[in-house]
């Protein structure tokens, strides 16, 4: 609210919106309802990133947060996600939020993912 009333334009917030907490869906335990209509109805500029786990789209969003610094309002980036996106077990799920894999569960993980293992 503080940010909007009083025109801070050169601040972006991400938010990632995967639909999960850490007892369950959002929808299950405490919905958000509308996260968009809120940050707007405190006068917040809203863009939102349809899929948040696909590089190139976060990066054309923020992108366009960037541009849009300067015009009066703060700009948050909705970034819809999927948590646990490209391991098969850890997607759609809130078990996994707050809890490392063992290495057996993390060898598959890297496994389905190759190009994560970076220095591994």
């Amino acid at each position: 609210m503080y940010a909007a009333s009083n025109q801070v334009d050169n601040l972006i917030v991400t938010v990632d919106y995967n639909g999960q907490q850490i007892d369950g869906a959002l929808d299950d335990v405490l919905s958000l309802g509308n996260l968009r209509a809120k940050f707007e109805a405190f006068g917040w500029l809203v863009i939102e990133i349809q899929n948040g786990n696909d590089l190139s789209s976060v990066i054309s969003g923020l992108s366009s947060a960037k541009e849009h610094t300067g015009k009066g309002k703060p700009i948050c980036v909705l970034m819809h996600t999927v948590m646990g996106n490209g391991v098969d077990f850890m997607m759609h799920t809130h078990a996994w939020h707050g809890k490392a894999p063992n290495d057996d569960q993390l060898a598959l993980a890297l496994a389905q993912n190759p190009e994560t293992l970076g220095d591994y």
